[in-house]
Order: structure tokens, then sequence, then C-alpha cells
């Protein structure tokens, strides 16, 4: 269901977010503050899991296993952030 919000936003900003849109593929203003506010909180799921790895890697460092090179972790991330786009529909 669907439920209707009110927003208020500066005109600099309404007139950025309308120059977004006419550049883009969104139809118009609610579905790309939609496409936005989901990134957002994609965004902060992968911090959230981003640490929950980290704890586990610690916990991994005290059992002797490797820890990856900043490297190699970075493309966990990057593989993780892509395979979460995808179950959203978003890539």
């Amino acid at each position: 269901m669907n439920k209707m919000i009110n927003l208020r936003l500066e005109d600099k900003l309404l007139k950025e977010l309308d120059k977004f849109v006419k550049e883009t593929t969104f139809s118009n203003r609610s579905e790309a503050i939609k496409a936005a506010i989901r990134k957002y909180i994609q965004d902060h799921e992968n911090k959230q899991l981003i640490k929950e790895l980290r704890r586990g890697l610690g916990a991994g460092k005290r059992l002797g296993i490797k820890e990856p090179t900043e490297e190699e972790f970075e493309k966990i991330k990057e593989n993780v952030g892509k395979e979460i786009q995808k179950e959203m529909g978003l890539i």
C-alpha cells in the first residue's frame, strides 16, 4: 500500500532535482526521490554489514585466520553491494 507524504524542499534543491530527473531515466520527481531513499537505506545497510564483517574478521584473526588485504576487502564490499542491488532490482 502506498502512502502519500508531504515534502518541503528549498528552491535550489528542487531545481537540482528537476534537472536530475530530466537528465536521467526517471519519469518524475517521486521516482527519483524513492530511488534516492532506497539507495540511502541500502548504503546504511551496507555500512552495518561491513561493521559486522570487520567484527567477524577480528574473531577470525584470534582463531589464526588471515585477514584480507585492504584491496581484497574492497573487492568483497563491491561484490556484496552488487549482489544486494541485484536482489533489490536496482541493476
